[in-house]
């Protein structure tokens, strides 16, 4: 079998997760045809101008396909395309596809045999001198300081709702809210420990996208942190019932997805109550006298891993910070022909919307964390594209370590999980902490 080497020049160059494991998944359909792309890196790194090998196998129960097309694209980060080109199956399979980029970036290559037979590799050129694409605005930090002063002037009004069906001999569980702008409320759910003394470490979580909780934690509270789960939504999330909060959150996207409500008034975008409600519950969680204000961390991720940069960079009893595929990173960074972070409010010359974004971009709190950070990357990340997720990280100037995970798309690998659990351990003083990450 003859095997041909293409070879493609890079230049200068929204699915959801729901992390709602409540919520059965649809049957897998298990797919006989399987494409798989890798690099000749296996870290999949690269510098500037260096060639990229991406072979590609395409196989039907497990064999190599000996007829049929496949199509190749490369292309800068799922964004601009580079080039295209047709294989034919019967002459190339295994096949080679070359190329490389100019500047710092990802090379995506992506092969398409038909629409349920696809897949992807991620090459990074120099991918810690990405640079965020510009959308700083100049009354950034002025716009979020008077909407917590607004917020300041309403009184927390914090219902606490004792869950005795979660409780233990060992710890309590309740449903909070607290009172938030516009007449509305934040919701979650907090768990705190009773058969230890405190002051206890707390450590605080906020979903990916969808639904959101309706459980409370009762994991981490049973090694005697305090824990604080937190909805982005302004409805009170039903108890045990992943049917029902399914409903409601149906209803709330309709006719419109809820990430893209409100667009684009700053004012009214939907992620504005956010931010400053979860803000407030995490001030009032600190100001607990039970709690020990230095061992106090956040986690997340995708959107949850959007809000431990945001919390991260915005509130200052955060301690220590773990962000897994962050979202809504780069929305600016069409501009420079990469896929913006989900929810891609702006994909296109809308001055409104570009405008707008730049309050809501997670790069933009990330330049003002100071504890220290973890964060993990998919390279074949689609849903948060591995150049936004780096645009974010590299403005961070604390202490900060990357978990490059080359074959990942948007999921948690295994390697970061076990780390993340051990390092936010040490990190709220249960155990030794891990060596300190590096700047």
């Amino acid at each position: 079998m003859n095997r041909t080497s293409l070879m493609f020049s890079a230049a200068a160059v929204l699915s959801t997760v729901f992390q709602f494991s409540a919520i059965a998944a649809e049957p897998v359909k298990v797919n006989p045809v399987k494409v798989q792309v890798a690099t000749d890196h296996q870290d999949a790194l690269y510098k500037c101008g260096e060639k990229v090998t991406f072979q590609g196998t395409v196989t039907k129960d497990d064999k190599p396909l000996t007829a049929g097309k496949a199509t190749v694209r490369l292309s800068n980060d799922g964004m601009k395309t580079i080039s295209t080109r047709e294989i034919d199956l019967a002459q190339n399979n295994p096949f080679k596809v070359e190329g490389t980029m100019a500047v710092p970036g990802f090379l995506q290559c992506a092969v398409v045999v038909d629409k349920d037979s696809r897949g992807y590799a991620g090459a990074g050129f120099d991918p810690e001198k990405i640079q965020a694409a510009p959308n700083l605005p100049e009354d950034f930090k002025k716009f979020w300081n008077d909407g917590i002063r607004e917020l300041d002037k309403i009184p927390p009004d914090v219902k606490l709702e004792p869950l005795p069906k979660f409780s233990t001999p060992q710890f309590d569980c309740f449903k909070i809210s607290f009172a938030n702008i516009d007449n509305t409320r934040i919701y979650g759910f907090l768990s705190v420990p009773k058969d230890k003394k405190g002051p206890f470490p707390a450590l605080v979580n906020v979903p990916g996208a969808g639904p959101g909780h309706c459980v409370p934690d009762t994991g981490w509270v049973r090694n005697g942190v305090i824990m604080l789960l937190l909805n982005v939504h302004q409805y009170d999330p039903p108890t045990g019932n992943p049917a029902e909060i399914k409903k409601i959150y149906e209803e709330l996207n309709k006719p419109l997805v809820y990430c893209h409500q409100g667009a684009p008034d700053r004012d009214k975008y939907y992620f504005k109550k956010s931010i400053l409600g979860i803000n407030r519950a995490i001030n009032w969680l600190a100001e607990r006298p039970d709690v020990d204000k230095e061992h106090f961390a956040i986690f997340g991720s995708s959107q949850g891993g959007a809000f431990t940069l945001i919390m991260s960079g915005l509130n200052k009893n955060i301690k220590a910070a773990s962000a897994n595929v962050p979202a809504l990173c780069d929305h600016a960074g069409y501009k420079l022909d990469r896929n913006p972070g989900w929810p891609r409010i702006v994909t296109n010359n809308d001055p409104e919307k570009l405008k707008m974004s730049g309050y809501f971009d997670a790069v933009n709190f990330a330049r003002d964390i100071t504890c220290p950070i973890i964060v993990s990357v998919g390279f074949i990340d689609t849903t948060c594209s591995p150049s936004s997720v780096y645009a974010a990280y590299n403005t961070i100037q604390s202490p900060k370590m990357m978990f490059n995970e080359p074959a990942m798309g948007h999921d948690h690998s295994k390697r970061f999980s076990d780390y993340q659990t051990e390092w936010l351990r040490g990190k709220l003083g249960l155990t030794k902490e891990t060596p300190p990450v590096k700047k």
